[in-house]
This record gives C-alpha cells, structure tokens and sequence, in this order.
C-alpha cells in the first residue's frame, strides 16, 4: 500500500523567504528538556539508598537502579563509574546527614540531657530498623572499604558529639562523676559495633527498638545520678 506525503511547494531559486508569520507556525523542539544533572544525580542516589536499604547491595543491578531512576545505564555511569562509586556515594551522603541529626540531638541545650538521650536511642532505633541485613553483610564482605569509613565517622561522631553530651552532663551533676568517661565511650562504641546492627538483630529475633531500650538502660541509666534518673525515668 503507498503512503503519499503532502509536500510544502519549493520556492524557485533566488527567491526571498519570507519571515514567519502568524499563520506560519514555527517549529518547535519535539520530546521534554533534558533534567539538569544535579536533578539526574539526586534521583540515581535516592534510588539506590532505597534499593540498597531494603534489597542489600549485591542484590541490586545497575541496570535495575537506572531504570527505576528513569535513565539508561549509560547515563548511569556517566554520573557514577562504578557500582562501587555509587555504593560510596550514597553511604557517605546518608552518613553524614544522620551523623549530623545526632550531632543536632546532643548538642541541643534547650533540651534536658536525658531528654536528648532518649531522641538520640529513638532516631537510631528508626534508622536501624530501615536497615537490611543483607546490606550490612554485602558491605562488610564486597565492600570493605566503605564499610571502614562508616566505621571512622561512626567514631568521629561518638568521641565529638556524643562526649560533648557526657561532658556536659557531667558538669550539670546529671551524670555520675565516679565513671570514668573514657571507658564509657568504649563500652559504648563497642556496643554500637557489635550488638547494634541488623544481622545482630536477626539473631536475636528482636527488634531494633527492644534493643535500644535495654542499651539505653543498662548504659544510659546506669550513668545518671539519682536525682537525674528520677527525673527522667
């Protein structure tokens, strides 16, 4: 079957084209802008924090994580080169965002300590329990590296701002002045590394929450004063 066409007539050579009018429609770019690349690489980040968060890493394909973003592998590695990279990418921006909602929690002066204490063991609880274990295994094993730097500001995080707290509980007589907070930071620190993590939790068969209470009483509670801990308990 043919299909015809219907053809503009040509003007003849040397004549003058004349400028578009009203009834001349110009013509427009056909298809949508292309998004801004900050826009593209917040997509592919939250994307992947999602996929990883509820699937582990080595589960999830690049090719998954740029489809469900809405771009082609292609423009994926443009923006990250490797599935590490973007594995780095998003751990280092999400720990930083929670590293500084913690360092927020102990350093807010218009709340009581053990107020502060408890918003800290919540917000936690909450974040560990978004987390899969199969992440935490996939990063410790494929991913060392990474896994060492969430390691570092984990670290960073509980000698600078969590001991700005003690300290400052200490001083305010809300802390007891006969432990020593050098030790407890360690106990603390050593805490959050080996029983605070979902394989941890998987294990024990229980919640994040239920976890972050009985730390929360064993450590916490055993730290304040008794007038402080009549007064927040």
């Amino acid at each position: 079957m043919a299909l015809f066409l219907k053809r503009k007539p040509q003007p003849s050579p040397g004549a003058t084209l004349a400028p578009p009018t009203a009834e001349t429609p110009v013509a427009r770019p056909v298809g949508r802008p292309p998004a801004p690349q900050d826009e593209v690489v917040r997509r592919v980040l939250d994307t992947a924090c999602e996929q990883y968060m509820r699937l582990g890493f080595s589960s999830v394909t690049t090719d998954e994580t740029a489809k469900a973003a809405g771009i082609s592998k292609k423009t994926l590695y443009q923006l990250f080169p490797s599935k590490d990279e973007l594995l780095r990418n998003v751990v280092r921006e999400n720990s930083e965002k929670h590293n500084a909602a913690i360092r927020s929690i102990c350093r807010d002066e218009t709340c009581s300590i053990g107020k502060r204490l408890k918003r800290m063991i919540n917000y936690l609880s909450g974040l560990f329990g978004e987390l899969s274990p199969a992440l935490v295994h996939d990063m410790r094993r494929s991913a060392p590296e990474v896994w060492a730097e969430i390691e570092k500001g984990r670290q960073r995080c509980i000698q600078e701002d969590f001991g700005a707290l003690l300290k400052e509980g200490r001083e305010r007589g809300d802390f007891r002045k006969d432990v020593d907070p050098r030790i407890f930071m360690m106990i603390y620190a050593e805490t959050i590394r080996n029983v605070i993590n979902p394989q941890a939790f998987a294990q024990l068969g229980v919640t994040p929450q239920r976890v972050f209470e009985t730390v929360y009483k064993v450590l916490f509670e055993g730290i304040l004063t008794e007038k402080a801990r009549k007064e927040y308990t």
